[in-house]
């Protein structure tokens, strides 16, 4: 999900903080459906453009800034509502940025199955950022969340045999994505006045923003490429990432929070069972297993409130 949730995840999940309407339109859970669907598969165009020579900055700086600037005069035109929490909203931009743009790069240069595992130990953020940041209370449940979470990567990285040497980028770039995502869902839960139109096309600015200021420091790989792999990678921008975007979001915002976070599992499953089927990954008994932990984790912060207070 370079949207995040877009992934980018694009990925607007965050969102689901927010409170929905009492009644759901008809088509608001197929539109969540299909978001999360679309978001799962969102590393096979990604390794499409690794394979041809891009790497994920050439990928941001392409699709993100295209979008970006599709986005600014809606974003602009709801200032009125959002100036008094101008701060609030870049903070959602560049936390969902770095989320995005971490992820897309994770994604293009690693194991899809490990990326995404280590990307959903949005339990254990989401948790330990929730009771800094929001005084919200680490009752039983959550700390079982935690201690899953962190069990699977544990388990994932290789155990104690992890810290005899460095994380590899993807590894390092997925951790860093699932917690500036969840940094960006915590903005969302401050801010109160910004738009929802204006929370989730700020994610593709902020992703822009990164990619442009970039350039400083390294140089983007793009090769010599036909017309035809400029206007996939335009497609993917505003037909892909902004599409699927916006299928999350009007479902985030009509489907209840508790519901809603049921999908997130849908997108992790989705990922990974696509990169073992099409992508010819292989799993190993430590992948089976620290991705069951954080499976049982993200299932229990799903969990919907009756049950929760049940299990606290």
């Amino acid at each position: 999900m370079p949207p995040d949730r877009a992934l980018g995840h694009l990925h607007a999940a965050s969102l689901s903080d927010l409170p929905p309407s009492n009644q759901e339109p008809r088509f608001a859970l197929a539109s969540l459906l299909t978001g999360s669907v679309i978001w799962g598969f969102t590393w096979l165009p990604l390794k499409y453009f690794a394979n041809v020579g891009l790497d994920g900055h050439a990928v941001s700086l392409t699709a993100y800034v295209l979008v970006a600037l599709v986005a600014l005069p809606f974003i602009w035109r709801e200032r009125g509502q959002w100036r008094s929490e101008t701060h609030w909203l870049i903070v959602i931009g560049l936390c969902f940025g770095i989320a995005n743009v971490g992820l897309t790069i994770a994604l293009m240069s690693g194991s899809v199955v490990r990326v995404m595992l280590l990307f959903f130990l949005l339990p254990a953020w989401g948790a330990l950022g929730g009771a800094v940041f929001l005084n919200e209370s680490l009752d039983r449940r959550r700390v079982a969340a935690v201690v899953l979470s962190l069990a699977g990567v544990f388990v994932i990285v290789g155990g104690v045999r992890a810290l005899e040497g460095l994380p590899t980028v993807a590894d390092l770039a997925a951790f860093i994505a699932g917690i500036s995502y969840t940094g960006a869902g915590i903005a969302n839960r401050k801010a109160r006045r910004i738009p929802i139109t204006s929370r989730t096309l700020s994610s593709f600015v902020g992703c822009a923003v990164l990619a442009v200021a970039g350039l400083a420091v390294s140089s983007p790989a793009i090769p010599g490429l036909s017309p035809m792999i400029w206007w996939l990678l335009a497609g993917f921008s505003f037909c892909w990432l902004l599409g699927a975007g916006l299928l999350t979001t009007y479902g985030l915002t009509h489907v209840q929070a508790s519901r809603a976070a049921v999908f997130q599992i849908v997108e992790l499953l989705v990922a990974v069972v696509s990169a073992v089927l099409i992508g010819k990954e292989l799993l190993t008994l430590s992948d089976y297993a620290g991705g069951a932990l954080i499976l049982a984790a993200t299932i229990i912060e799903a969990l919907p409130r009756s049950v929760q207070s049940s299990l606290a």
